[in-house]
């Protein structure tokens, strides 16, 4: 049997410049956009063309409410860079994830801070990592952001991105959840002397209160408006959660504690005396109380299912509207006429995410729109 030398050699170097790059990776950790750049710069014009779209995309003026899915595919032949302003709170994890698999196709996401509409930054705050087709973002600051996202462009694959915010800190009170918080932030106490700092979550008197992080109780005691009352110091610089009107305490002062460990049972003590039971719950940091709502709010996650999106679209009727989000409550753009040809990017629920003349961007009613063929 005649051996191609040839082919083996440039097989093995190939798996070698492979494991060099696997490598260094490892030690650099380069973000998923790194990647694809890496991977595209050798095609001049193919790497001007991307980077134009990812400019253009990262500049738009659209906007995405959260929890949602957004059906979309890769391109071979072209970049579809999907990219959308969104709120975010502190106290927030946004959680951004693909049912790519990650030796199938590499993903990027970045992420911009925003001020009045303008990116603050020329580079993104957080990307994920190359070879995660995911990202944690632990929101710092309350306000608006702007996310990009896009896939590798060299084979052609239908895919979904969940984005949606999740709680950093676990619901204080065992089996409740947003519902059983009947008093929030802000609201009139003592006849307009004084405001809530905290929330109220109502319950059963005896239902377990429980550690929303680990951490060390730093008091544990029965005095004043709190009444039997709990301070949860997280680390030696983090915040410090306030437990009010137990029924009853079960740790001490002292304890270290971890994460969904009991504390205490609810009950209505101190100044609540003679009101439902429920636990008030508070956080301070070193500036004072801060809301605490979106600390422990649970979030809806978002449900996905198998949906296929067609690139090339044409508009059906006299007027179409465009608009910036995906629902009628979103300003419009402009309007289009009939036999309108648009480029599909991506779809969120009934609305598909739509571009006209390489440049201009918006959402169309499903309805709206049929496969240009």
């Amino acid at each position: 049997m005649k051996i191609n030398f040839k082919i083996i050699l440039v097989s093995l170097c190939f798996a070698s410049c492979k494991q060099v790059q696997n490598l260094s990776d490892k030690l650099t950790k380069p973000s998923g956009k790194q990647v694809i750049e890496r991977n595209v710069k050798e095609d001049e014009i193919f790497l001007k063309k991307y980077e134009d779209v990812y400019e253009q995309a990262k500049n738009n003026n659209l906007e995405l409410a959260l929890p949602n899915v957004i059906y979309t595919k890769s391109d071979s032949l072209d970049f579809s860079i999907l990219s959308y302003k969104i709120f975010l709170e502190k106290g927030e994890r946004l959680k951004i994830e693909t049912n790519i698999e990650t030796d199938s196709l590499q993903f990027a996401v970045d992420i911009y801070g925003i001020l009045n509409d303008t990116l603050i930054s020329k580079r993104p705050i957080v990307s994920n990592e190359a070879n995660l087709n995911n990202l944690n973002f632990e929101v710092f600051k309350t306000g608006y952001y702007k996310i990009v996202m896009f896939s590798e462009s060299n084979k052609k694959v239908d895919f979904n991105i969940g984005i949606y915010t999740e709680p950093v800190f676990l619901f204080p009170v065992a089996g409740k959840g947003n519902k059983d918080i009947q008093s929030y932030w802000g609201a009139v106490r003592s006849g307009g002397k004084r405001k809530h700092e905290g929330i109220d979550i109502f319950a059963k008197r005896g239902t377990p209160v429980i550690a929303s992080v680990d951490g060390f109780v730093a008091t544990a005691k029965n005095s004043g408006l709190g009444g039997k009352q709990i301070w949860l110091k997280s680390g030696l610089f983090g915040k410090t959660l306030y437990y009010a009107h137990l029924d009853s305490i079960k740790t001490r002062s002292g304890t270290y504690v971890k994460l969904g460990d009991t504390l205490g049972f609810v009950g209505n003590t101190g100044n609540a005396k003679g009101a439902s039971p429920h636990l008030h719950f508070g956080i301070y940091n070193s500036s004072g109380a801060i809301n605490p709502l979106a600390f422990v709010k649970k979030s809806d996650l978002p449900n996905s299912k198998e949906e296929k999106v067609f690139k090339n679209g044409i508009t059906k009727l006299a007027k179409n509207e465009l608009r910036i989000g995906s629902g009628v409550k979103y300003k419009k753009i402009e309007t289009f006429t009939e036999n309108t040809p648009i480029t599909i990017l991506g779809k969120i629920d009934n609305w598909f995410h739509v571009q006209y003349a390489d440049h201009i961007e918006g959402f169309m009613h499903e309805s709206l729109v049929v496969e240009n063929i």
